[in-house]
């Protein structure tokens, strides 16, 4: 393995916890957050992230305003404690994220930690799980997507770096979500790339 990409905004960053907080509890920002997926992943090219999470009030029954301050809170989103393992990572890492530009750098803030790169769906023209989005952070990486571990915070995001010739794994986040590949932690993905070596890991 040559190099790692991270889905930022669900394996690095507990944001639910901040749409859970908007939306008023748990569930319903996590319907909130589902619905704005459901968006974008059915979008053949990219459509404002902003007006995406607008449109998705009305799935989740609630008002438009409550997107205003989703936006207003952003820079409020934690990592998740395990995050801190990247700091022992040995091999050059990249973030890649569902969202605009603005929200993107925000968020990678918010992270604490030092990525080559942040490649956001508006800078790359597509959402994921399109697999042009995957090969052009590769590309800036570089480094070979074959050679290039995705570690996704969302089912959908893993199926689809592996589709585009990704290793992928699934930290998990979720307990509903599954993958082919599923690690605990950050600091077990981060462990097992250590002892690995260049190997599959």
């Amino acid at each position: 393995m040559d190099a790692v990409l991270f889905d930022l905004l669900s394996a690095l960053l507990n944001s639910l916890a901040i749409w859970s907080e908007v939306a008023g509890d748990e569930r319903t920002g996590l319907a909130w957050k589902d619905a704005v997926t459901r968006r974008i992943t059915a979008s053949p090219a990219y459509v404002p992230y902003e007006e995406q999470v607008v449109a998705a009030t009305a799935d989740a029954a609630l008002p438009r305003d409550a997107a205003s301050e989703l936006f207003a809170r952003w820079p409020e989103i934690e990592p998740w404690p395990d995050s801190a393992a990247l700091a022992r990572l040995a091999l050059p890492y990249a973030f890649v994220t569902n969202c605009s530009q603005t929200l993107a750098r925000v968020a990678a803030d918010r992270a604490r930690l030092a990525p080559r790169f942040v490649l956001s769906a508006e800078e790359a023209g597509w959402y994921k799980p399109d697999h042009r989005i995957y090969q052009e952070a590769c590309r800036r990486l570089p480094s070979l997507p074959a050679s290039t571990l995705f570690v996704a915070g969302s089912a959908y995001d893993a199926d689809g770096a592996r589709a585009a010739g990704l290793p992928s794994v699934l930290v998990a986040r979720r307990p509903d979500e599954h993958a082919e590949r599923r690690a605990a932690s950050l600091a077990d993905i981060v462990a097992e790339i250590a002892t690995s070596g260049s190997s599959r890991c």
